[in-house]
């Protein structure tokens, strides 16, 4: 009798319920006052069940297809781009409709004569970067347990020692990161020349692509060597997951606080530019 599980189907449906659940008991123990039923089943909050699942599949792909096949690299793909979607796009309507909501509240209380709108706008909609991270790495967590029965293949592969081939591959990725992350550096300080918050970023880029790269290029050595453990291709693939994570976490925390930095210091510039310098008042004098 030919069998009807799916495991593409059904494993994620379960890790969304799984993750909808701990959305709504999170939000439960946030707020005390009330229970908000919509996080059963909407988006938005922590985690993101959008990011568990996809990252639920990718997990399955891997183990049920392996790394080459068409398969992993569609769900890896479409991964990529779901959790991208959901800090971004998603995040960005979701704080519009809340804007949108306090003006009609607003109109409406002033009497404006402004018929106010009987369904408000959805206002959870996108996730916080934390919330991104959290939920990818409860559907890879959750996607490793559900696959369990095929992970001893995958285990063998990780703790055994890198190809010469691999390793020089991870050696020049390492050091193309590095000498990326030095040209972004250059660019955005020659572009935003004197702005303290550029400033921060780029130090915060340095550090997180000297870390990284600095590692890779050691286990890159470790590998090509067979140097005891360190050669095991899993250090570098937990340092490739560190790493996007890392950029995720940087690219959260900065794309919400560098545009107001950027524009308050745009303002003060122009404000001093419009006083009178100390030259300016001497030569008047």
């Amino acid at each position: 009798m030919t069998s009807l599980y799916n495991p593409y189907i059904v494993i994620p449906f379960v890790i969304w319920a799984i993750a909808q659940l701990a959305k709504f008991f999170i939000a439960a123990i946030r707020n005390d006052d009330h229970f908000d039923l919509r996080y059963l089943y909407a988006s938005g909050g922590m985690p993101s069940a959008h990011s568990a699942v996809v990252c639920s599949l990718a997990v399955t792909a891997l183990l049920h297809a392996g790394v080459t096949s068409p398969i992993f690299g569609l769900s890896a793909v479409l991964a990529a781009i779901v959790m991208y979607d959901s800090f971004g796009v998603r995040r960005a309507a979701g704080e519009q409709a809340a804007a949108i909501n306090a003006i009609l509240d607003t109109m409406s209380k002033q009497r404006l004569g402004f018929a106010h709108p009987q369904q408000r706008l959805r206002e959870i909609l996108g996730h916080k970067p934390l919330e991104v991270s959290v939920g990818a790495i409860t559907g890879i967590v959750l996607g490793l347990v559900f696959n369990a029965q095929y992970l001893t293949r995958q285990i063998n592969w990780l703790i055994t020692f890198s190809s010469r081939q691999e390793s020089i591959i991870y050696a020049g990725v390492s050091a193309f990161l590095i000498i990326l992350a030095r040209i972004v550096v250059v660019l955005l300080q020659h572009r935003y020349r004197g702005s303290k918050a550029i400033k921060r970023l780029t130090k915060q880029i340095t550090i997180m692509a000297v870390s990284v790269g600095m590692v890779g290029l050691m286990l890159s050595f470790a590998g090509y060597q067979k140097a005891l453990y360190l050669g095991w291709r899993a250090w570098i693939y937990l340092l490739v997951a560190i790493g996007l994570i890392w950029i995720l976490t940087l690219f959260g925390v900065f794309a919400k606080i560098l545009p107001p930095a950027l524009a308050e210091e745009a303002h003060t510039t122009r404000i001093r530019s419009w006083l009178p310098t100390k030259r300016r008042a001497k030569r008047k004098g």
